[in-house]
């Protein structure tokens, strides 16, 4: 997943390349959205399996040169103290897993990285039509 994600923010530069920014320019929407498509086209290559596919690094504690540890120093400075612990039990928000929380900070209810791999289940409900 990095290098189509960091190639698609640095290839594009300018405020793209900024990870505080890159939400302001219209063309983060367009990227996301063909990460989501690529994400879903490797997934229905084998869709029961893949569907409960998940592991590796969460980068929370990172930098720009990539993932640090879990509790370690941080790009952006500490966590403000009254940022909300992980709701779901035994996800230590350090690790990527299917347990992971997936903080919505009450714009909606709070869903774990497993709720929300199947695009066309209960949180999510789309699909990608391919072109005839």
């Amino acid at each position: 997943e990095n290098e189509p994600h960091r190639g698609g923010h640095n290839g594009v530069g300018g405020q793209m390349s900024n990870p505080i920014s890159s939400p302001g320019d219209p063309l983060f929407y367009l990227h996301h959205t063909w990460l989501d498509k690529v994400w879903w086209d490797w997934q229905k290559q084998d869709l029961p399996n893949r569907l409960s596919d998940m592991g590796g690094r969460n980068l929370q504690g990172g930098n720009e040169d990539g993932p640090g540890p879990c509790n370690g120093e941080r790009l952006f400075g500490p966590l403000p103290d009254d940022l909300p612990a992980p709701r779901i039990e035994g996800d230590s928000g350090c690790g990527t897993t299917l347990q992971h929380n997936l903080e919505m900070y009450g714009i909606v209810e709070n869903r774990s990285v497993g709720d929300m791999m199947d695009i066309q289940g209960e949180h999510l409900c789309y699909e990608y039509v391919d072109p005839q």
